[in-house]
Order: structure tokens, then C-alpha cells, then sequence
């Protein structure tokens, strides 16, 4: 058979096929195709914390007509067909639940029937603070600098010009790329920016104590059975149900609420302790409390609270000045015991490249705490370097 027939013989194959409704493997099945497909994103990545990044656009490919299709979620969002050419449908996506943690999302026809599942990658301050607070501050600045070189690569893509990029949906993607990296170089900045600060003093219209006993390794020989006996932090007189704010901007990491003064019982007590033993009998002397993990990268504890408003919870983003819980006491030695101070420790973070992002608990009890084995003398001189007074 010449050339000449074959050819004919595979164009009245192809038109028989589609007279009479068969499909065929080598015929022009791109231009039958019915199945639905994403072609296109601006970005995988949601900011759910942003006003701007806290949407995307999706490109559907289908031979179905999508107009009266819909993007759902069990997260509060809004989806809009926004244009429609040939077999491509450009969806705008916008998030307006910035607690979101739902990263499924599916295509749904005007029945309700699901078409289509498909995953974003949704992202919080939290996430991000997350990844960076564990960078020392020569890290930062030196990823800050890799961000700034990225902005200047993609600068050009601030605004569409079909000179620079004639592929619309190319210029989404970049234009996207270069908000983000913004926005990422942007919260580098406000971090290097608050470490240069000092911490406020966490009760309003108090001072930082001066007293040797209210001041980090000031000796507790009375706990020597239990404890390091060494006191690891400030202790700040205030008064019952006296307001606590949040000595800088940061992220809860912990809550303790429901400490009971049987919890004493627990106390481990007898010669020979681990370390884990001493830095565990510790938290249950710090009653309830929360742990903070500032702009620094430090951990703070605060301990010794009473009520802990009903909006603080573990990994929320607040802000410094915020009242954030009342004092109260140490129930220590006895349930009558009437002491009322802010009982906080700030934790020295280290830096470790190896456990970035993946300290527990444990690790956090473990790190240093400022000024630590510092003489009296020394901490009075030197406390306010980082703090206001």
C-alpha cells in the first residue's frame, strides 16, 4: 500500500468515527476531550493572614461547559468564573477564613456533583513566623538578601506589558511569585525590626523588680529536694487579677489552665533527680501558664495566672501591649498561700540549625534563660538592656 492510500484509508477511518460516534486512540483526541483538568494556577500557595494573597486564580480545561460550575470548600471562601474562551474556564478564588487548615477543595457542577478534587497549600502567620523565629539574625538578614536580589529579577512583572511577556497567564504566575516574595521579605523586616527593641514590662505601669530575690538566680535552698533551687526569672508584685500583657509581638505556643493544687502531689522528690525530673517538677510549681515565643526567638513562660481570656489560644499571633490574662498566685508552700506576682522566665533561644522549627516542650524547658548564673550586681546593671523599665 503507497503512501497515498494510507493516508486515505486513516482520513475515512477518523471521519467514520465520528459519524458514527467511535472513539480512536490516534484520531484528534485533544480536540474531543471532555475530561476536566486544572491548566493553570497563579499560585498554590494561599496567605491566609493577607488581603492580597489570600486568593488565586485556577484555569479549568473542559469540553463541558463550566458556567454554572462552582469551587467549594469547607473553609468560607468565594469562587467567580471570571471568563470563559473556548474549552478554558479562569476561576477567581478569595479565602475569607483566615483559620483555615482545610487544603482540599473540589469543583462542583449545578447539582452539587463533585467533578474535580484538588489540594492548595494554605499558609498563616503562624507558618511562616514558624519557619523563620528559629534563625539567628545574620541568617535572616542574609535570606532577606536573597529575597531582595528575587524582587529585583521579577520587577519587571509589577504590571502587564505584552512587550515583556506576551503569555497572560506566564505574567500572573510571576506577578504572583513577586507579591509573595515581598510580602516574605516584608515580615523578615518586621522581625529583624523588633529584635532591635526592648521588652515592655509584661504588667502595666510596673517596673522591673530590683529586689535579690525577685530577680533570676537568686538561691531557693528550700526547694533543693525538687528543684535546681536556683529561681530562673523576674517575679513582679502585682495585684489580684491584675492585667498581663504581652511584653512583644509573638506566638502562643502553650497553655496550661487547669491546674489544680493536688497537682502538687506530683512532685517528684527523693535524691539523684534527672534533669528532666527538676525541669518537670518546675512546671508544675509555674500553675497555670502560657508560653510565648517572641520576635526574638526567646520563649517566655509566664506563670502563676489566674483567668486566661477566652481568645488566647496555642498558635495565635499576638501583638505587643495586648492583655492577654490576670495574676494570681503560687499556691506555694500551702492552698492559703496569698503572694500575688507575675512569676515569667525569658528562655534564650539557641539557634540550632539541626532542631529549627522542631523544638517540643521539653527542649523549650531546657534552653537557658537569660542572665543565666549571672551575679545580682550584673543583672541590675544589665536587665535593661532588654528591658523598658
Amino acid at each position: 500500500m503507497n503512501k497515498k492510500s494510507i493516508l486515505t484509508w486513516v482520513i475515512w477511518i477518523i471521519v467514520f468515527s465520528i459519524v458514527f460516534g467511535y472513539s480512536l486512540v490516534f484520531a484528534w483526541t485533544w480536540l474531543f476531550d471532555n475530561s476536566l483538568s486544572i491548566s493553570f494556577k497563579s499560585s498554590e500557595n494561599i496567605y491566609l493572614d493577607s488581603i492580597t494573597l489570600n486568593k488565586t486564580k485556577i484555569l479549568f480545561k473542559s469540553g463541558h461547559d463550566l458556567s454554572e460550575y462552582k469551587i467549594k470548600s469547607e473553609c468560607n471562601i468565594f469562587s467567580k468564573l471570571t471568563s470563559a474562551k473556548w474549552w478554558y474556564y479562569m476561576f477567581d478564588l478569595k479565602f475569607f477564613d483566615n483559620k483555615c487548615e482545610k487544603e482540599n477543595f473540589v469543583l462542583v457542577d449545578s447539582n452539587d456533583e463533585v467533578k474535580l478534587n484538588f489540594k492548595l497549600n494554605l499558609l498563616s502567620e503562624y507558618d511562616i513566623y514558624t519557619k523563620l523565629l528559629d534563625l539567628d539574625s545574620d541568617k535572616l538578614a542574609r535570606l532577606k538578601q536573597i529575597l531582595n536580589k528575587k524582587i529585583q529579577s521579577y520587577k519587571q512583572f509589577q504590571k502587564y506589558d505584552s512587550t515583556i511577556e506576551k503569555n497572560y497567564y506566564i505574567f500572573l504566575e510571576k506577578n504572583r511569585i513577586l507579591s509573595e516574595t515581598i510580602y516574605n521579605r516584608d515580615l523578615i523586616d518586621k522581625i529583624l525590626e523588633k529584635r532591635s527593641e526592648k521588652y515592655i514590662v509584661p504588667v502595666a505601669w510596673r517596673k522591673m523588680p530590683t529586689n535579690q530575690s525577685k530577680i533570676p538566680n537568686t538561691g531557693r535552698p528550700y526547694r533543693q529536694e525538687y528543684t535546681d533551687w536556683i529561681h530562673h526569672w523576674w517575679d513582679i508584685d502585682a495585684d489580684f487579677w491584675e492585667q498581663v500583657i504581652a511584653l512583644d509581638d509573638w506566638i502562643i505556643v502553650r497553655t496550661v489552665t487547669n491546674f489544680e493544687f493536688s497537682d502538687l502531689d506530683k512532685i517528684k522528690k527523693w535524691k539523684a533527680l534527672s534533669n528532666e525530673d527538676l525541669t518537670r517538677n518546675l512546671d508544675i510549681l509555674r500553675w497555670n501558664q502560657v508560653w510565648l515565643k517572641t520576635m526574638s526567638g526567646d520563649v517566655v513562660f509566664y506563670s502563676h495566672l489566674n483567668e486566661i481570656f477566652s481568645n488566647i489560644k496555642i498558635w495565635e499571633v499576638v501583638k505587643k501591649w495586648q492583655p492577654l490574662w490576670t495574676v494570681w498566685k503560687t499556691w506555694v508552700p500551702d492552698e492559703n498561700y496569698t503572694d500575688y506576682h507575675l512569676h515569667f522566665e525569658v528562655q534564650k533561644n539557641p539557634f540550632n540549625l539541626q532542631k529549627n522549627q522542631e523544638y517540643d516542650l521539653d527542649d523549650y524547658m531546657k534552653w537557658d534563660w537569660l542572665l543565666k548564673w549571672k551575679n545580682t550586681e550584673f543583672i541590675l546593671e544589665n536587665q535593661f538592656k532588654y528591658f523598658n523599665k
